[in-house]
């Protein structure tokens, strides 16, 4: 039986300077890529030296750069479009990967059929200490059930345990896409949660993929991201529901409860620390609470 063919996808954003380290951790892969798509979304700072540097260095390297700017869900879905592999790896443009990442993400998918998709742990550096931080998770198994998984690690959750990188069959994502432009930039979560809700989920339970810790704007508590990621765990409990025909509306007031808690803590929080600023911004997403904890009959 013939091994599948594997495209890589990397979505690129202004970080030139981080982007040759990403390029060579993937020359370095013992499973090398039949294909790989770098899509550069308009960046101030342009990529195209850098990228020209990397092109003759695999079997087949296509750079595209944006006439305008798309946004992560656009851009993403444009680059994911091109590709022809199997299985699809997007992959972010300022991470390096551990050399075994593509080889040991295909053999999961090969070992496992009923994988939808397969993500891995992660090495996160952290600025001024001695050692970097491991985000692993012994007790995920190498194959859990898409609604389990669902029910465990997003259902009345506020954060994803799946990175931005991963790497998908094509033809789930042909079911599946687009990446929704109105989750924004972490419209990758709202598709790692519909993968689960049609199919299982594989894991990998190493630190393959060492995560670029640098400041950006989208690092940090925010309360438009914490909406966001509302709006998509309230998609998913009703997709969930409908599969499985039960009703949505308690676990959609349980789901409204927690953004109401949620916001509660915060400002008790602030009250605490004594901290106005955190207090006025709390307050001014009060009603914004309130009209997102009253889910819809």
């Amino acid at each position: 039986m013939p091994s599948p063919r594997i495209s890589v996808c990397i979505t690129h954003y202004n970080r030139p300077e981080k982007l040759g380290a990403t390029l060579a951790s993937l020359a370095r892969q013992t499973r090398m890529p039949d294909e790989i798509f770098l899509w550069d979304d308009c960046s101030p700072k342009d990529p195209t030296e850098v990228a020209r540097a990397w092109q003759d260095k695999f079997p087949h390297f296509v750079y595209h750069r944006n006439e305008r700017n798309l946004n992560m869900p656009a851009n993403l879905n444009e680059v994911i479009s091109r590709a022809s592999g199997d299985f699809i790896a997007n992959l972010h443009d300022a991470d390096e990967f551990d050399p075994r990442l593509i080889e040991l993400w295909a053999a999961a998918l090969e070992a496992h059929p009923s994988a939808g998709m397969v993500y891995c742990g992660l090495e996160s550096p952290i600025p001024g200490a001695p050692e970097p931080k491991f985000w692993l998770a012994p007790e995920i198994a190498p194959l859990t059930n898409g609604r389990a998984y669902f029910r465990k690690h997003f259902l009345h959750k506020w954060s994803s345990p799946i990175w931005g990188t991963a790497m998908v069959r094509k033809s789930v994502y042909d079911a599946l896409l687009p990446f929704r432009d109105r989750f924004r930039n972490w419209a990758d979560v709202d598709m790692w949660i519909r993968i689960a809700l049609n199919h299982d989920v594989a894991y990998v339970d190493l630190p393959l993929i060492k995560t670029d810790e640098g400041e950006t704007p989208l690092r940090g508590f925010d309360w438009k991201k914490v909406f966001i990621h509302h709006r998509m765990v309230e998609d998913g409990i009703r997709l969930y529901c409908e599969k499985s025909g039960a009703r949505a509306r308690l676990p959609l007031l349980i789901q409204h409860g927690g953004l109401v808690l949620r916001w509660m803590r915060f400002q008790a929080g602030a009250l605490v620390q004594n901290d106005s600023d955190r207090l006025k911004k709390g307050f001014t997403y009060f009603w914004e609470v309130l009209r997102n904890s009253v889910p819809p009959l």
